[in-house]
């Protein structure tokens, strides 16, 4: 059995269509930081799923390409069903193809954006690896105690973290 070529037509073009409508969607959902992080939409790898701020950095940095894939197939499925016969088929078939590599380079410069973002260690004003002095730099880091919350902090504070007041350097004790 022979598909006729309009029929293969309509399914290349409504192809080109949804992916251009996803693509748009992700790009502005993206671009406006609306875009939660999931199993599905957006640019999605190890370093972009780190956290929520990581995946919003990668997908905004992403969008405006994922726009103009989305502008490139509908370009692509207006040429498919315009132009008729077999090369309707190449437009498409090059839309989806020139889409897919601009949304590969913009997914490779959100990962690293989203790699370049510090990670989130909890304590992040809190060190027991920065010492303020070469006093500091001589004494052994101290052991993590579950039970006191403070130990994780070590022996020098800025006083910003969420357990203000009980991080504090050992002068400050005495």
């Amino acid at each position: 059995m022979v598909v006729p070529v309009n029929v293969l037509l309509v399914v290349a073009a409504v192809i080109v269509f949804v992916l251009a409508a996803m693509w748009l969607v992700v790009g502005t959902l993206g671009i406006t930081g609306r875009l939660r992080r999931n199993r599905w939409l957006g640019v999605r790898s190890p370093e972009t799923l780190r956290s929520e701020q990581t995946f919003a950095v990668a997908n905004r940095v992403a969008a405006p390409g994922e726009l103009a894939a989305a502008g490139i197939l509908v370009l692509a499925g207006i040429l498919t069903l315009g132009v008729g016969g077999y090369w309707s088929l190449v437009f498409a078939v090059v839309g989806l193809v020139a889409a897919m590599f601009v949304v590969g380079i913009v997914s490779a410069y959100g990962v690293r954006a989203a790699a370049a973002v510090p990670a989130d260690t909890g304590c992040a004003c809190c060190s027991s690896q920065d010492a303020t002095s070469t006093e500091q730099a001589d004494q052994p880091p101290h052991d993590h105690d579950p039970a006191d919350p403070a130990s994780e902090c070590g022996t020098s504070s800025c006083g910003a973290c969420s357990l203000r007041g009980v991080c504090a350097d050992e002068s400050s004790r005495n």
